[in-house]
């Protein structure tokens, strides 16, 4: 069977390159390993109202759970940092939801979908590629792949950190308050989160290296009264893009790209973008006939992002060189500057904007730069901001 184009994986990134494809007027074919779209959920869900504009989704109360006022940020001594993320528009996701929305929109335009049937390999040819699935082989002028970690891992393994993450019923939920536990103690590489889905249930999970992860995080539910409904075990990718997402007729988009925060992982937006780019190339370029126009798609994404990525790889390297103590002393240190204040008006899409807020607040660079051990990281973390 032949397409224009064949995508492998219907979550957020594949999804919207068909949807974009497909409104072009190109023949489609999406494969899906799972037999529904948006299963399993892995993701903690956090998105702003803006991203989700940019994205071309409407909000609408079937996919939104629920809204985010703050996120309270813990110390491994027990400092708390809130922050008001009112003015940043941050809302829970039904991601199994949102998928879903993307694909009905995909189709509708159409994209044709096949659940249940797993890309196994492909073949480059001169002028196509050869795909084949379980089910069969099938020829195309391109092939976007948005497998998401099985791609990933392929080409940076170490740039994976492990997730546990328990959708819980909880006595103390604090809705529409996100909570973030930093602790050496628990992981080293990440922290623990707890985001409120509404008033008695929320998504509680850890992510980082070692056997660890799951019993701490059960004792700490059990600590809090709560209850698991739904156990999620993922892989997360915090290494950053890949060297090049365009690899002669195949396509890399979303987290197979790399296409994730450093920070915290979330890619819905960043890959999402990277979904709607590569389709949009893919599109221009058959319509040209002309593949070269397939690089506009990675000079667009790193136009808009590298910047950003760069500093969160940056703050990642810093965050894990920190131990308990530097973390303590940090957290000191923001609360005395009150970066709480200049952290309001934040942006959640772009977190290089936050990291200029904090060292805009008078006086907070120089008392950054006293905290010791970590100096030679936090001054190039300072001069790459400061760009």
């Amino acid at each position: 069977m032949t397409y224009d184009v064949v995508v492998a994986g219907a979550s957020v990134a594949g999804s919207l390159a068909a949807r974009r494809l497909a409104e072009a007027r190109h023949r489609v074919i999406v494969f899906e390993d799972d037999l529904e779209v948006g299963t399993p959920e892995r993701c903690g869900g956090l998105v702003s109202l803006h991203s989700l504009q940019q994205l071309g989704l409407p909000p609408s109360n079937r996919i939104i759970a629920d809204s985010i006022r703050s996120a309270a940020f813990k110390s491994p001594g027990g400092e708390v940092l809130e922050v008001d993320a009112r003015k940043a528009g941050v809302v829970v996701l039904r991601r199994r939801e949102l998928d879903k929305a993307i694909f009905k929109e995909a189709a509708a335009a159409g994209a044709r979908f096949e659940l249940g049937d797993r890309v196994v390999g492909f073949e480059e040819r001169s002028d196509s590629i050869e795909v084949v699935t379980a089910s069969g082989k099938y020829l195309a002028k391109y092939f976007i792949d948005a497998r998401g970690v099985s791609v990933y891992t392929g080409f940076n393994p170490r740039g994976l950190l492990q997730a546990v993450q328990y959708e819980c019923v909880l006595p103390d939920v604090r809705r529409g308050v996100v909570e973030v536990l930093l602790d050496k103690a628990v992981s080293r590489e990440y922290f623990a989160w707890l985001i409120p889905l509404d008033e008695s249930t929320a998504r509680v999970g850890v992510a980082g290296h070692g056997p660890s992860l799951q019993p701490w995080l059960e004792g700490y539910i059990s600590k809090r009264g709560g209850q698991a409904l739904k156990k999620t075990y993922a892989s997360i990718i915090v290494g950053g893009p890949l060297p090049s997402f365009v690899l002669g007729r195949r396509i890399l988009a979303g987290d197979a790209a790399g296409q994730t925060k450093p920070t915290t992982a979330g890619g819905i937006f960043t890959g999402g973008v990277g979904g709607l780019m590569a389709g949009a190339a893919v599109a221009r370029a058959l319509s040209a006939g002309d593949p070269r126009l397939l690089q506009v798609y990675e000079q667009e994404w790193r136009g808009q992002f590298k910047r950003d990525f760069d500093i969160q790889l940056s703050l990642r390297r810093l965050f894990v060189d920190l131990n308990n103590e530097e973390l303590d002393a940090l957290f000191k240190i923001m609360i005395r500057k009150d970066v709480a204040e200049a952290l309001k008006d934040g942006s959640f899409d772009y977190h290089a904007l936050d990291l200029a807020r904090m060292l805009g607040v008078k006086g907070m660079m120089d008392s950054l730069l006293l905290l010791g051990g970590s100096y030679r990281r936090l001054r190039s973390l300072v001069d790459l901001a400061q760009r």
